[in-house]
Protein backbone atom coordinates (compact mmCIF):
# COMPACT_ATOMS: atom_id res chain seq x y z
CA UNK A 1 0.00 0.00 0.00
CA UNK A 2 1.46 3.34 -1.04
CA UNK A 3 1.84 6.13 1.46
CA UNK A 4 1.22 9.77 0.66
CA UNK A 5 3.03 10.78 -2.53
CA UNK A 6 6.63 11.85 -1.91
CA UNK A 7 7.25 15.35 -3.22
CA UNK A 8 10.82 15.90 -2.06
CA UNK A 9 14.00 14.06 -1.13
CA UNK A 10 13.14 14.03 2.57
CA UNK A 11 9.84 12.24 1.90
CA UNK A 12 11.58 9.80 -0.43
CA UNK A 13 14.21 9.03 2.22
CA UNK A 14 11.43 8.35 4.74
CA UNK A 15 9.73 5.98 2.29
CA UNK A 16 13.05 4.26 1.59
CA UNK A 17 13.70 3.86 5.33
CA UNK A 18 10.37 2.15 5.82
CA UNK A 19 11.02 -0.08 2.80
CA UNK A 20 14.49 -1.00 4.07
CA UNK A 21 13.03 -1.74 7.51
CA UNK A 22 10.45 -4.12 6.07
CA UNK A 23 12.47 -5.78 3.30
CA UNK A 24 16.06 -5.13 4.29
CA UNK A 25 18.41 -2.95 2.30
CA UNK A 26 19.65 -5.68 -0.04
CA UNK A 27 16.18 -7.05 -0.80
CA UNK A 28 14.53 -3.67 -1.38
CA UNK A 29 14.39 -2.43 -4.94
CA UNK A 30 13.95 1.03 -6.42
CA UNK A 31 10.49 -0.16 -7.53
CA UNK A 32 9.65 -1.02 -3.90
CA UNK A 33 10.81 2.43 -2.79
CA UNK A 34 8.84 4.11 -5.58
CA UNK A 35 5.70 2.22 -4.56
CA UNK A 36 6.17 3.13 -0.89
CA UNK A 37 6.71 6.75 -1.89
CA UNK A 38 3.67 6.79 -4.19
CA UNK A 39 5.74 7.87 -7.18
CA UNK A 40 7.08 6.30 -10.35
CA UNK A 41 10.50 4.74 -10.72
CA UNK A 42 11.72 7.59 -13.00
CA UNK A 43 10.57 10.11 -10.39
CA UNK A 44 12.69 8.37 -7.77
CA UNK A 45 15.73 9.25 -9.87
CA UNK A 46 14.64 12.87 -9.91
CA UNK A 47 15.47 12.92 -6.18
CA UNK A 48 18.37 10.47 -5.91
CA UNK A 49 21.09 8.74 -7.91
CA UNK A 50 20.78 5.35 -6.24
CA UNK A 51 19.46 3.21 -3.44
CA UNK A 52 22.83 3.62 -1.70
CA UNK A 53 22.52 7.39 -1.81
CA UNK A 54 19.18 7.07 -0.03
CA UNK A 55 20.89 5.00 2.66
CA UNK A 56 23.66 7.58 2.93
CA UNK A 57 21.04 10.32 3.29
CA UNK A 58 19.56 8.40 6.23
CA UNK A 59 22.89 8.78 8.00
CA UNK A 60 22.66 12.53 7.42
CA UNK A 61 19.11 12.46 8.82
CA UNK A 62 20.29 10.74 12.01
CA UNK A 63 23.48 12.73 12.54
CA UNK A 64 22.79 16.29 11.38
CA UNK A 65 20.15 17.40 13.88
CA UNK A 66 21.59 15.19 16.63
CA UNK A 67 25.07 16.68 16.16
CA UNK A 68 23.85 20.27 16.23
CA UNK A 69 21.71 19.81 19.32
CA UNK A 70 24.31 17.73 21.17
CA UNK A 71 26.94 20.39 20.55
CA UNK A 72 24.62 22.95 22.16
CA UNK A 73 23.93 20.66 25.11
CA UNK A 74 27.50 19.48 25.63
CA UNK A 75 29.04 22.94 25.53
CA UNK A 76 26.26 24.98 27.16
CA UNK A 77 26.49 27.12 30.26
CA UNK A 78 24.50 24.82 32.55
CA UNK A 79 26.27 22.77 35.23
CA UNK A 80 27.77 19.52 33.86
CA UNK A 81 25.24 17.26 35.62
CA UNK A 82 22.38 19.24 34.09
CA UNK A 83 23.99 19.03 30.65
CA UNK A 84 24.46 15.27 31.10
CA UNK A 85 20.77 14.83 31.96
CA UNK A 86 19.80 16.91 28.92
CA UNK A 87 22.08 14.90 26.62
CA UNK A 88 20.51 11.66 27.85
CA UNK A 89 16.99 13.04 27.36
CA UNK A 90 17.86 14.25 23.87
CA UNK A 91 19.29 10.88 22.85
CA UNK A 92 16.11 9.20 24.08
CA UNK A 93 13.95 11.66 22.18
CA UNK A 94 15.83 11.29 18.90
CA UNK A 95 16.09 7.50 19.17
CA UNK A 96 12.33 7.40 19.79
CA UNK A 97 11.29 9.71 16.98
CA UNK A 98 13.78 8.38 14.44
CA UNK A 99 13.61 4.72 15.41
CA UNK A 100 13.37 3.46 11.82
CA UNK A 101 16.34 5.58 10.73
CA UNK A 102 18.44 4.35 13.67
CA UNK A 103 17.52 0.77 12.84
CA UNK A 104 18.56 1.13 9.22
CA UNK A 105 21.74 3.13 9.82
CA UNK A 106 23.12 0.79 12.45
CA UNK A 107 22.03 -2.48 10.87
CA UNK A 108 23.10 -1.53 7.34
CA UNK A 109 26.31 0.34 8.14
CA UNK A 110 28.30 -2.07 5.97
CA UNK A 111 26.22 -0.97 2.95
CA UNK A 112 27.09 2.72 3.31
CA UNK A 113 29.33 4.31 0.73
CA UNK A 114 32.96 4.44 1.82
CA UNK A 115 32.87 8.21 2.28
CA UNK A 116 29.63 8.17 4.29
CA UNK A 117 30.88 5.30 6.46
CA UNK A 118 34.12 7.20 7.14
CA UNK A 119 32.19 10.39 7.94
CA UNK A 120 29.78 8.49 10.19
CA UNK A 121 32.61 6.89 12.12
CA UNK A 122 34.47 10.19 12.45
CA UNK A 123 31.23 11.81 13.68
CA UNK A 124 30.73 8.99 16.21
CA UNK A 125 34.31 9.36 17.50
CA UNK A 126 33.83 13.12 17.88
CA UNK A 127 30.57 12.58 19.78
CA UNK A 128 32.28 10.05 22.06
CA UNK A 129 35.20 12.39 22.73
CA UNK A 130 32.85 15.28 23.58
CA UNK A 131 30.67 13.04 25.75
CA UNK A 132 33.75 11.75 27.58
CA UNK A 133 34.80 15.33 28.27
CA UNK A 134 31.36 15.98 29.79
CA UNK A 135 31.65 12.84 31.94
CA UNK A 136 35.07 14.03 33.09
CA UNK A 137 33.47 17.30 34.21
CA UNK A 138 30.86 15.34 36.16
CA UNK A 139 33.17 12.87 37.89
CA UNK A 140 34.43 13.58 41.37
CA UNK A 141 38.22 13.69 41.56
CA UNK A 142 38.41 10.48 43.59
CA UNK A 143 36.18 8.41 41.27
CA UNK A 144 37.67 5.13 40.09
CA UNK A 145 35.83 5.18 36.76
CA UNK A 146 37.47 5.26 33.33
CA UNK A 147 35.49 7.95 31.51
CA UNK A 148 36.59 6.66 28.09
CA UNK A 149 35.05 3.25 28.79
CA UNK A 150 32.00 4.85 30.42
CA UNK A 151 31.44 7.18 27.44
CA UNK A 152 31.57 4.29 24.98
CA UNK A 153 29.26 2.12 27.09
CA UNK A 154 26.67 4.83 27.65
CA UNK A 155 26.63 6.04 24.05
CA UNK A 156 26.37 2.45 22.79
CA UNK A 157 23.41 1.95 25.09
CA UNK A 158 21.74 5.14 23.89
CA UNK A 159 22.42 4.39 20.21
CA UNK A 160 20.75 0.98 20.46
CA UNK A 161 17.53 2.08 22.15
CA UNK A 162 15.84 1.58 18.77
CA UNK A 163 16.23 -2.20 19.23
CA UNK A 164 14.05 -2.53 22.28
CA UNK A 165 12.54 0.71 23.51
CA UNK A 166 8.91 1.33 22.58
CA UNK A 167 7.97 4.96 23.24
CA UNK A 168 4.29 3.88 23.19
CA UNK A 169 4.98 1.09 25.71
CA UNK A 170 4.70 1.01 29.49
CA UNK A 171 7.94 2.94 30.15
CA UNK A 172 7.78 6.66 29.43
CA UNK A 173 10.76 8.60 28.11
CA UNK A 174 11.08 10.30 31.51
CA UNK A 175 11.08 6.93 33.29
CA UNK A 176 13.72 5.62 30.90
CA UNK A 177 15.85 8.72 31.50
CA UNK A 178 15.50 8.24 35.26
CA UNK A 179 16.70 4.64 34.97
CA UNK A 180 19.71 5.69 32.88
CA UNK A 181 20.48 8.45 35.39
CA UNK A 182 20.35 5.88 38.20
CA UNK A 183 22.93 3.80 36.34
CA UNK A 184 25.10 6.89 35.98
CA UNK A 185 24.90 7.72 39.69
CA UNK A 186 28.59 8.61 40.21
CA UNK A 187 28.46 11.08 37.32
CA UNK A 188 25.36 12.84 38.59
CA UNK A 189 26.34 13.41 42.22
CA UNK A 190 27.19 16.99 42.88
Amino acid sequence: MARERATDTEALVAAAAETFRVKGYRNATIDDIAEAAGISRPTVYKYTRSKQQLLDLMVDEVTSDLARRLKELLHGDAPPQTRLRRVIAHHIEVASTKQTFYSIVFSEEVELSDSTRANFRAWAHEQTRDFQALLDECLPADAAIDSHIAANLVLSMLATLYRWYDPQGPVSKDQLAAQIEALLGPFLRV
